[in-house]
């Protein structure tokens, strides 16, 4: 199944089809964000695992994916087929155009105090604020304001947004309801978006995503990889994803650190909670 933001968008997507040559498969460029903030482990196993598939690909790793680096990195996100955020995503209810995708350097330190309290709307708009309680400074992150106002993808076939709550929208009026990062990288460009509807479990969405990317080039669309591969994640025994982790020839510490989280795990079917794949969503065409 299919899904668009708004009728408006998937008429746009949609026309899309008949204008846009895709490259050949072995020349889909990708270009993504690798855990700017340093806290998402099995972020980095992910990317790194999921940028064998792709030649050529670009990847802003840790520190490097600043607001700065994306900014002289426009024409590269342009030229890419295929971009992957692996990061913290921040859905701002009260101001939806505030949401963003979290980058390197714009976390407040966590030694800092609060920001005084402010009844004026300027003073209340200068953080996002993550589950954790930390504050991002939006001017540091990518904000669904200037995905809509600057960010162009005429090459882009997929958006992943590894994060958290990247696929909200407001329910508080009808008339926003389309308001969200998916919205406005099908905006930009993009045919479809991958994102997430509530938190999710860092490891398990790594090995989701990685399974994601097997599935793609023999899929239909996205909608029916992302399907499969969560299809996969409900049913797939311990047994089955050691094996299958082996075929990936991880580094030994993500070899350990999957082994840990199987060991730690009381179901003989790890993934089948809805919890560790359910969140993800495909918006397009």
């Amino acid at each position: 199944m299919k899904y668009a933001p708004s009728l408006q968008l998937l008429q746009l997507v949609k026309n899309r089809i008949t204008t846009r040559k895709s490259s050949p498969q072995n020349q889909q460029q990708l270009f993504a964000l690798q855990n700017p903030t340093e806290d998402l482990f099995n972020a980095d196993m992910e990317v790194e695992t999921i940028k064998t598939r792709f030649n050529p690909h670009q990847i802003l790793l840790k520190k490097q994916a600043t607001k700065t680096a994306l900014n002289e990195n426009r024409e590269n996100l342009s030229n890419a087929n295929y971009l992957h955020f692996s990061c913290h995503g921040v859905f701002n209810f009260d101001n939806p155009l505030l949401s963003s995708l979290v980058l390197a350097d714009s976390l407040e330190p966590q030694t800092s105090p609060p920001p005084p309290e402010s009844n004026q709307p300027d003073e209340k708009q200068r953080y996002v604020t993550l589950r954790s309680g930390r504050k991002a400074i939006p001017e540091k992150c990518l904000t669904l304001r200037e995905i809509f106002a600057e960010l162009q993808l005429p090459q882009c076939s997929l958006v992943t947004l590894s994060a958290c709550e990247t696929g909200l929208t407001t329910s508080t009026a009808m008339t926003d309801e389309y308001i969200g990062l998916p919205s406005g990288f099908l905006y930009a460009g993009s045919m479809n978006v991958v994102s997430s509807l509530w938190a999710v479990d860092d490891f398990a969405t790594a090995i989701l995503m990685i399974k994601f990317y097997q599935e793609l080039p023999d899929a239909d669309s996205v909608a029916l990889a992302l399907n499969a591969a969560q299809n996969w994640m409900r049913g797939v025994s311990k047994e089955d994803v050691r094996v299958w982790v082996k075929l990936l020839n991880l580094d030994e510490k993500w070899q350990q650190g999957t082994e840990l989280w199987l060991i730690n795990s009381n179901d003989e079917q790890p993934f089948s909670d809805p919890k560790y794949w359910a969140a993800f969503c495909a918006t397009g065409y």
